[in-house]
């Protein structure tokens, strides 16, 4: 069994909570921004599931699927939460398998060269970026006055009963 297993359940738990948050907002709540993010809730949202889709797949050794979430085709958050809960289910079940972090995995660069790195940078990269725009959808809730989803490591603690 992997190490993995607690941040990845971590970041499984945090995204999804950020997901069904924000899906309890209005449309105008999603078109907010403020300076120093990446764009609206909506687009840091569908963004972060969309890595996590590229993520999977290259773990994977393969596409994403016809489903997946991207950032150029997805305009409704419905199927983001979907796809979310699946994703989380994939990255458990990896977690939960021998991991060999030395391993070389291909992902395919934002400009569609392919990247070839270890495991181990794929991972790292994976677990940065969840908590990344997690912390820039904070920012755009706070700057706007919205009381956000409290996401941090000691929240998921709590409710998961181990946090006293």
């Amino acid at each position: 069994m992997s190490d993995l297993r607690i941040p990845i359940a971590y970041d499984n738990w945090a995204t999804e909570t950020l997901v069904d948050f924000c899906l309890g907002l209005t449309s105008q709540q999603l078109e907010l921004t403020t300076p120093g993010t990446m764009g609206t809730v909506k687009a840091t949202l569908v963004h972060l599931v969309a890595a996590k889709e590229r993520y999977g797949a290259a773990l994977r050794g393969s596409p994403p699927p016809a489903e997946a979430i991207r950032e150029t085709t997805t305009t409704d958050l419905g199927p983001v939460k979907a796809r979310s809960k699946a994703l989380s289910c994939f990255f458990e079940e990896f977690a939960r398998g021998t991991i060999d972090l030395d391993a070389t995995v291909e992902r395919r660069a934002a400009d569609g060269a392919v990247q070839k790195m270890p495991m181990w940078v794929l991972l790292a990269q994976f677990l940065h970026h969840g908590d990344e725009h997690r912390a820039k959808l904070g920012l755009i809730f706070g700057a706007n006055g919205i009381e956000p989803p409290h996401y941090s490591a000691f929240n998921w603690a709590q409710s998961l009963g181990t946090l006293a």
